[in-house]
């Protein structure tokens, strides 16, 4: 089922595939080396490394595997930015505190996810694991509640007014962004409405049952139990296409941290919310690469789903290429519509995310609140003026 890391074509890729984990065996330990025999573009491994998210396990690494030596320039502006993420990390870490005493004190309850608590779930430290922003999970009913916290703390929204949780609407956005611009911090707040990548609604109350608590600076922050954080996790990667090999990292780094993982708890979180081929794809992309260990019956399972094997081929194959290219507007459409199983649940499932606005339809074109539903039907032609039909685009990530 796994490809090993030999096989992949560009050894600054197959380097950070090696390097994308916290505990280094013998036999890629043994990889890295076999690296370092081969002429390597120094440039592409850093960039490619930040772009990847991988930085701080690369930087770990290099000088405990291998005394091969790079050069100079590169290895400081490699330590340069993991420094800067480290510290980014921390006061991230520390708002999050912040923000979730805040929300407590008025009564609005809040489950962190990814961020600072996945560093320290999957990593166990919140500085190997990059993170930029904040995001929060509040429930649809106590948005506008934490709407006026964030105003006390001195975030701004980034939502048009129309959206504003102030009134009784059935407007909702795609995400609630909060910004601190003087700090440059961000913040998003989840709700079982803007979570639309879940195939059906997650049951919010139905989560806050299974909660894990972790150890952020000294203080104890609940948050989605592992075998749940797995099905977020894999969602989250499908969202954005696995464009990124922290995804598939997170991953394997969760279940590898584990020494007992609840299958049955996971699958029936997925099963729930029609995420089984989901949860598929990112345990086959994440063995592909990173050969995780799994129970036989699960394996089984995830070998059964044919069209998830398939599909973490390909992602394999653009994830390890020399540059990661967007998909075009039809491919992304027909990789949405695989996603859940059934052909019409598919495309049901396509066409709800190809006409459900993001923060980018109502950035390009500002409608007042009267014409607001024709965001949805704007949304189709502005995705395929930005992607085009077969994709040459030049953003980075898509996000449809």
């Amino acid at each position: 089922m796994a490809t090993p890391a030999s096989d992949l074509v560009y050894p600054e890729k197959r380097l950070l595939v090696c390097c994308a984990r916290t505990r280094i065996e013998a036999s890629v330990a043994e990889r890295i080396r076999d690296v370092f025999v081969q002429p390597l573009d120094w440039d592409s491994l850093i960039s490619a490394a930040a772009e990847h998210g991988v930085a701080p396990l690369l930087h770990r690494h290099l000088s405990t595997i291998t005394t091969a030596v790079g050069p100079p320039e590169q290895l400081t502006r490699l330590k340069e930015h993991v420094h800067a993420a480290s510290l980014r990390s921390l006061v991230l870490t520390a708002e999050l505190i912040r923000i979730l005493e805040a929300l407590s004190t008025a009564g609005v309850k809040a489950i962190p996810y990814k961020g600072p608590v996945l560093a320290v779930q999957a990593y166990g430290d919140v500085a190997l694991r990059e993170f930029d922003d904040l995001d929060v999970v509040v429930r649809q009913r106590d948005i506008a509640a934490a709407d006026r916290i964030f105003t006390q703390l001195g975030y701004s929204r980034e939502f048009p007014p129309i959206f504003s949780p102030d009134r009784q609407s059935s407007l909702i956005p795609g995400e609630y962004n909060y910004r601190d611009r003087g700090r440059r911090l961000m913040v998003e707040l989840h709700t079982e409405h803007t979570l639309r990548h879940f195939p059906s609604k997650p049951n919010l109350d139905e989560l806050a049952g299974h909660l894990s608590s972790v150890r952020l600076s000294g203080h104890d922050v609940g948050t989605f139990g592992p075998e749940d954080t797995l099905v977020f996790l894999c969602v989250h990667g499908a969202k954005d296409f696995w464009q990124r090999l922290i995804w598939a990292a997170d991953v394997a780094q969760l279940i590898g941290s584990r020494e007992q993982f609840d299958w049955d708890r996971a699958y029936a979180f997925a099963d729930a919310v029609r995420a089984c081929r989901i949860l598929h794809l990112g345990l086959a992309l994440a063995d592909r690469l990173f050969q995780i260990s799994l129970p036989d019956e699960i394996r089984s399972r995830v070998r059964a789903d044919a069209p998830a094997g398939s599909m973490a081929v390909e992602i394999e194959r653009r994830l390890l290429g020399r540059t990661v290219l967007p998909l075009g507007a039809r491919a992304a459409f027909a990789y949405r519509s695989r996603m859940v199983r059934g052909t019409l649940a598919g495309l049901r499932y396509a066409i709800r995310l190809a006409t459900a606005p993001a923060a980018d339809d109502w950035q390009s074109m500002r409608l007042p609140r009267p014409l607001a539903p024709l965001y949805a039907a704007l949304r189709p032609f502005r995705l395929l003026r930005k992607y085009g039909v077969s994709g040459q685009p030049p953003a980075r990530t898509p996000e449809v």
